[in-house]
């Protein structure tokens, strides 16, 4: 952690009076749980949008292929990928816009994020995290500074909940 992140989360802890900083394992864990609640919630609009389209065929659907290294089919891909893009998306920013800061993840780990200049955390941070996590290579921020992009971007952090 380089010295001005230090300086402005001891500032936020001071003026805010909000606890330590969530430590690393904490954000993994946040990260993993948001990853299977992602993962719950993409099989079940998967399921959904192939059974609207194709009714009692659904495993017909685009979405039901198996993805075969030999005969590479690019339109599974794509939309497997665009599904998957729009369905992150949306939970971040709904989970963050909706309960000022948290996911799933944060809300098992009672932690959340919080602005560092201590003004409320406002629809718009979250997206701006939301943005930031499509970042390529964004989730290796985490390993090499303390405040991953997504929060070093968004002027954001991710504090214990002592409130």
């Amino acid at each position: 952690m380089d010295q001005d992140d230090k300086e402005i989360l001891r500032e936020e802890r001071e003026e805010m009076n909000y606890s330590d900083p969530a430590p690393k394992f904490a954000r993994f864990v946040n990260y993993i749980v948001d990853w299977v609640a992602i993962g719950v919630i993409l099989r079940a609009v998967k399921f959904s949008l192939a059974y609207l389209t194709l009714g009692a065929k659904y495993r017909e659907h685009i979405y039901y292929k198996i993805i075969d290294l030999e005969h590479l089919d690019l339109e599974v891909i794509q939309q497997n990928l665009y599904v998957s893009m729009v369905v992150t998306f949306l939970y971040y920013l709904i989970f963050e816009g909706v309960t000022r800061g948290r996911t799933l993840g944060k809300i098992m780990t009672d932690t959340a994020a919080i602005t560092q200049d201590g003004t409320p955390f406002t629809f718009a941070h979250a997206l701006t995290r939301t943005l930031c996590r499509f970042i390529p290579f964004e989730p290796l921020s985490a390993l090499i500074s303390y405040l991953p992009w997504h929060d070093s971007i968004s002027k954001t952090a991710v504090v214990r909940k002592t409130w």
